[in-house]
């Protein structure tokens, strides 16, 4: 789409209508000229139109102010291509209105073919941009759902992605915390440039500072020759730091100086470079939990969460599993070249009441089971791995416990355990303690912990009446049982 061969619609929202009035006579056939004198009648037009490009005044002169309004016409459209206009323009000003994702800053004092050219030219990089972000969307999956966790979380994205300020998303694995990425990415004003995507997990110590911020030749022996790192690769552009829990310990402080200054150094080389990179962080960790248990440094926790997404697992939107399903449904029917199947009501609500540990990614596999071995539409019960509704509740021997404290329930449970454990193990071996107690490869069995196994396995031996649970197991093994203290029992085991 070109500016010059179809008529676009312009929103000017200035409190001074010989401003519009000018520019409607200067445009011409090119523009549709539509006029708002304030913030909130500016608002109420986007509403009601379908509008290409927003002139914004900074200062208007009732009502909300031009960065209130650019705020605003952000959450009705995230894509929305804004532009703010000023009679005094400032640093300051034009560094917060690209904060607030403003596509450009422009001062009023040029004269307005100045202005119509720069619009012309804002307009073919828009049709160019929405062409990007519409192979985007082919390209990844869309976030679904219609549950107040999601609304929340959309919500939040719209008003985070136009800046550019680092993200951590936080949520449990396969809840969907790249698409939460991509769809920041996506929103903000790097679109059209790279996603980085790097697992954090598979960046060893030893390895991280020439992979994350590259190397000279003959920064170490097999460096023939220099390499970009991944900071420097994702210069203007965003880098999806995934897994960023598991980052190294070692590593962090170096990782840290980069998101506070922007400036790292290649590896062999002392010089410091500049790359200016938006970073969006994910983790599945407790990541207080991390730094309580010196995993993860305090002044690197503290930079990563300063802006906060959490993405709630799937049990806690039931509402939007329909949603998915079908999105799914349709995705994996046209991959595999299937008939879409029909899903009983009955298997619906199974898929509605389970609580998908796995989250939206075990969700996936199973709609792609079901699609692939569906035949004329119907599918085949037997391949859904997915457990009845009933299986998702806690196993019986469970239910008594909810009724205690829980230190009591947790010790109870551990008697249960250790009274099943030992006894399970002892009817393996026909009741003799020394095989019960080694394990299969002895040779990486601590002595120390296999004297504690044995220890707990005589106490059980002497509470339960092992000689009730195997008479045939007499002789040195019945005057294990008897003796009468501790002291004695590991003096005959001895």
């Amino acid at each position: 789409m070109h500016a010059s061969s179809e008529t676009h619609t312009l929103l000017i929202i200035d409190d001074q209508p010989q401003f519009a009035e000018d520019f409607r006579l200067l445009m011409g056939d090119e523009f549709q000229v539509v006029d708002a004198a304030s913030g909130e009648e500016g608002l109420r037009r986007f509403q009601e139109l379908a509008v290409d490009l927003v002139l914004v005044d900074l200062k208007l002169g009732r009502g909300i102010d031009g960065i209130e309004t650019l705020r605003r016409l952000k959450r009705l459209d995230p894509d929305v291509a804004v532009i703010i206009v000023t009679e005094h323009a400032s640093w300051e000003t034009a560094h917060q209105a690209g904060q607030f994702g403003a596509l450009d800053y422009c001062s009023k004092a040029p004269n307005l073919k100045e202005l119509r050219a720069h619009l012309k030219q804002h307009l073919q990089n828009l049709a160019w941009r929405r062409a990007y972000r519409d192979e985007l969307r082919r390209q990844y999956a869309p976030l679904i759902g219609e549950s107040p966790a999601m609304r929340k979380l959309e919500e939040e994205i719209n008003l985070i992605a136009p800046t550019d300020r680092l993200v951590l998303i936080t949520g449990e694995s396969g809840t969907g915390k790249e698409l939460v990425a991509r769809e920041i990415h996506r929103k903000s004003l790097r679109a059209e440039r790279p996603l980085l995507v790097v697992n954090c997990s598979n960046l060893p110590a030893t390895l991280f500072e020439s992979e994350f911020f590259g190397h000279e030749r003959g920064a170490f022996t097999s460096a023939d020759r220099p390499q970009r790192g991944l900071f420097e690769e994702a210069n203007h552009a965003t880098l999806f730091l995934d897994e960023v829990g598991d980052l190294p310990l070692e590593s962090q402080p170096k990782i840290l100086r980069a998101l506070e200054h922007g400036t790292f150094s290649r590896l062999g080389r002392r010089q410091e470079q500049r790359a200016d990179v938006r970073i969006i962080a994910a983790t599945n960790h407790d990541l207080q939990k991390d730094v309580a248990a010196d995993r993860l440094r305090h002044d690197f926790f503290y930079r990563l969460q300063r802006l906060h997404l959490e993405v709630a697992p799937l049990r806690q939107r039931r509402t939007d599993i329909p949603l998915l399903v079908r999105y799914y449904l349709d995705y994996f029917s046209q991959v595999l070249h299937r008939t879409v199947p029909e899903i009983p009501a009955e298997v619906m609500q199974a898929w509605v009441e389970y609580d998908w540990p796995g989250n939206v990614r075990e969700l996936t596999s199973e709609i792609e089971s079901v699609v692939l071995y569906s035949r004329e539409g119907r599918i085949d019960r037997s391949r859904l791995r997915s457990l009845s509704p009933a299986s998702s509740r806690p196993p019986d021997l469970f239910l008594p416990l909810f009724e205690l404290p829980y230190e009591q329930a947790k010790e109870r449970l551990l008697e249960q355990f250790q009274y099943t454990y030992f006894r399970e193990k002892l009817a393996r071996h026909q009741g003799n303690y020394s095989r019960a107690a080694e394990p299969p490869s002895i040779a990486f069995w601590a002595h120390q912990a296999r004297r504690e196994f044995q220890r707990q396995l005589v106490a059980f031996m002497l509470e339960n009446a092992f000689e009730k649970m195997f008479p045939q197991r007499l002789g040195r093994c019945i005057k294990i049982i008897r003796v009468s203290t501790t002291r004695e029992v590991f003096g005959i085991l001895g």
